[in-house]
């Protein structure tokens, strides 16, 4: 059996600054009473792993799924850790702060050793209540300040708020997390997040609620000077990094091929999915229906579902019922 548009059984994780909202904003059938925090919608790790809910290979993990027909579903040129997929994608319901934290850059993972693996990753705000963000050091800022302000915290002190750059969150909004990035999710945001297959974090402060916190790694991390952003902002390109391609997409009604080449900007039909490459939709507004012809029946899309589009699907196409906004995450090929 070829490949075709996968959906998933969401992997949902109760995080005690999680909510409900996933089931206001998406219609989810959350786990009653639990703060959910975080739904793994694309996912392939020890700690959560995606299984097929649609079409012939229901019921399979998407590892699983690797192992079988790797080459058809990320295309040529795309390589894997340990046979994993090459993408975590999640949906955050942040319904209070979380920790201030960090993920290691490469050069970091390998001074601090196994299990330390480096993170990437990136934000698209879906709801804002008044929301905000802290995303990177004031300039100037640099190690010493942080372990004043760790020792601060000890005495019951917040001094974080002076080293930290805070930034007031709409829906609609992208933010580049570099690896090495210091940056805590403020209460109120709910978003969609797209990041390389990492579960390493290390907090600098939990704010007082008591989990651990992991100083002198997170301190290895940080990056104090200021990162420089990968290109982005062009042709509706958010981001464009070796890791991911992502880009914000609205499609209008009607009927399209997904294989057919990018037409010239302001074409009908300048929106396409890349052919052949590995894609991922996040939808964020609307509803359709894919069609291939490896599978007789449609698959439905509609607001919250992602979609993993296989690199070797074949003769895809969209019907679109509603206008369909959404994250398209493209996976490059791997440079040699």
């Amino acid at each position: 059996m070829s490949v075709y548009p996968y959906k998933f059984e969401p992997v949902y994780k109760e995080k005690i600054w999680g909510g409900q909202a996933l089931e206001r904003l998406f219609g989810r059938d959350l786990p009653a009473g639990e703060k959910i925090g975080e739904s793994w919608e694309l996912a392939d790790l020890p700690e959560g792993q995606s299984v097929v809910s649609n079409g012939p290979d229901a019921g399979k993990t998407l590892n699983s799924l690797l192992a079988e027909k790797a080459d058809e579903i990320l295309g040529p040129g795309v390589t894997t850790d340990e046979g994993r997929f090459p993408l975590l994608l999640k949906l955050l319901d942040a319904n209070d702060i979380l920790s201030l934290q960090v993920h290691p850059d490469e050069q970091s993972a390998d001074e601090l050793g196994p299990p330390a693996k480096f993170k990437t990753e990136c934000w698209y705000v879906l709801e804002s209540r008044d929301g905000y963000i802290l995303k990177g050091v004031k300039p100037g800022i640099g190690e010493e300040d942080f372990r004043k302000a760790i020792a601060a915290e000890a005495k019951g002190e917040n001094a974080f708020g002076d080293l930290l750059q805070r930034i007031d969150v709409s829906a609609g909004d992208f933010y580049h997390l570099p690896a090495g990035t210091v940056h805590a999710l403020g209460p109120g945001v709910v978003l969609a997040e797209i990041q390389t297959p990492s579960y390493t974090t290390y907090r600098i402060s939990d704010w007082g609620r008591g989990r651990e916190v992991h100083v002198e790694q997170a301190l290895k991390c940080i990056h104090f000077e200021s990162a420089v952003e990968p290109p982005g902002a062009d042709d509706n390109i958010l981001v464009s990094t070796p890791w991911f391609v992502v880009r914000r997409v609205v499609l209008a009604e009607g009927r399209k091929e997904l294989t057919a080449p990018r037409q010239a900007r302001g074409g009908p039909e300048q929106r396409r999915r890349a052919a052949g490459a590995c894609t991922a939709w996040m939808t964020l507004a609307g509803k359709g229906q894919i069609t291939c012809t490896s599978v007789k029946e449609p698959v439905s899309v509609r607001s919250g579902d992602t979609v993993l589009l296989p690199a070797g699907i074949n003769k895809p196409s969209l019907t679109v019922e509603e206008q369909i906004t959404l994250l398209e995450v493209t996976i490059p090929k791997t440079e040699s």
